[in-house]
């Protein structure tokens, strides 16, 4: 959550290929079905939920440390300056990378976020020399990644040219945002990608206002209200 000294890879990138990457009523639909009514859609190993945005598959997650680079075709709006950034996912994740690249992806140009007007564009690419790098990572690994962070299991980080997400967010967000999981992952995205465009850390600017991207709204909302995407005051 706070700008570091430069990342010192502490994973080994397996595989060589890489990828891409709302609106802010996260809120669950509604249903007529009755909790004892409906029934779960459960999918298969090796298969995606269709009900989960999280890009959640059928299996358990079995983090090996080691990270691979997802494949990607996105194309990046025309933008004055482009960044070319790479996505990785500790292997052994059950998350389905071409659904997590496109999350990702689709936050980072959203014509609210960081790149508003043509200004900024994100590029996912595969080489070895990206401006930056998006880790996706289980909250032992992002502990390790962040280091000297502390994140302590629950927190992301930038650290150098390193953005890493710590998977248990990524899911689960907070108690605050767990009826608005859409929006948690578009702050939880920006946020931590703010702090490599060098934002730094904003507090709460007053109750019932829109909390700041750049907030650590993972600790609290401080009576803001929820809000992924850069205020006017942050861009």
């Amino acid at each position: 959550m706070i700008i570091t000294p430069a990342l010192t890879p502490f994973v080994t990138i397996t595989s060589a290929s890489f990828v891409p990457p709302g609106n802010a009523a996260g809120a669950r639909p509604e249903t007529d079905q009755s909790a004892e009514e409906a029934s779960p859609v459960v999918p298969e190993p090796g298969e995606q939920n269709p009900t989960d945005p999280s890009c959640r598959l059928g299996d358990a997650h079995s983090p090996r440390g080691s990270t691979s680079v997802i494949p990607t075709d996105y194309a990046a709006p025309d933008a004055s300056q482009v960044l070319r950034f790479r996505i990785e996912i500790e292997d052994g994740l059950a998350i389905d990378g071409e659904c997590f690249s496109d999350a990702v992806a689709a936050i980072l140009n959203d014509p609210r976020g960081w790149g508003e007007n043509g200004r900024l564009a994100f590029q996912p690419v595969t080489d070895a020399d990206p401006d930056f790098r998006l880790i996706l990572a289980s909250p032992a690994t992002t502990d390790g990644l962040c280091y000297p962070l502390r994140t302590g299991g629950k927190y992301s980080c930038r650290s150098g040219a390193g953005v890493v997400l710590n998977l248990n967010r990524w899911e689960s967000g907070t108690e605050e945002y767990e009826d608005n999981l859409d929006i948690y992952r578009q702050y939880l995205v920006n946020h931590e990608v703010g702090h490599f465009l060098g934002h730094g850390h904003m507090g709460c600017p007053g109750p019932g206002e829109p909390a700041p991207v750049m907030m650590q709204q993972t600790k609290g909302l401080q009576k803001c209200l929820l809000n992924g995407w850069p205020t006017s005051d942050e861009r």
